[in-house]
């Protein structure tokens, strides 16, 4: 019998400019097995998505970050997307934020450069890393292992780059309903 996310709730963390089908295909695979997925934005209010070369929907954000807790969640999941990634680096919240999953122990899935937060946190020091070109340099320098794999899992921190988002999502639900459920990972 397959283990689902049933009662877990989820934090998926954005700013505007993430990457929409990193959101959508994640919600939709989590709640398929249960989950209770809300999405995190700066503020409360919509979170405009970037999809191919363009703006994309907006999503309204279930709460804002600044009074957002790791503790009220069971896992967090982190979108691509440049612009997203270069706005939760403007704001301390997100250090806080990250670093609670984090020294918690608990489950953060990272897409693409969204693993630059984890500099930003201080939180990839001595971790493998699954990391694109455009963010090795920025990376390596805070002493965490770069892996040209797609799909890097390290303990309960996975992170994927480069590939298809249901892939990488397939692994993060995989990884996490095979070794024990999120309650027991924390």
């Amino acid at each position: 019998m397959s283990k689902t996310f049933v009662g877990d709730k989820i934090a998926i963390l954005v700013a505007n400019g993430f990457t929409e089908q990193d959101l959508t295909h994640t919600q939709r695979a989590l709640q398929a097995k249960g989950a209770n997925t809300r999405i995190i934005g700066m503020d409360n209010g919509l979170v405009n998505s970037w999809t191919g070369d363009a703006w994309g929907h907006h999503f309204a954000a279930d709460s804002a970050l600044n009074t957002a807790l790791a503790a009220d969640y069971d896992m967090l999941i982190i979108p691509g997307g440049r612009r997203s990634i270069e706005k939760l680096k403007l704001t301390a919240h997100t250090r806080r934020f990250l670093g609670g999953f984090m020294d918690a122990g608990k489950p953060v899935a990272i897409f693409d450069d969204a693993v630059e937060l984890l500099v930003f946190a201080e939180r990839a020091e001595g971790r493998t890393l699954a990391v694109n070109e455009n963010s090795k340099e920025n990376v390596s320098e805070s002493g965490a292992i770069c892996s040209d794999d797609k799909i890097v899992i390290d303990g309960n921190l996975i992170t994927g780059y480069d590939g298809d988002v249901n892939v990488f999502i397939d692994a993060v639900i995989d990884h996490f309903t095979s070794t024990s459920d999120l309650k027991e990972a924390a």
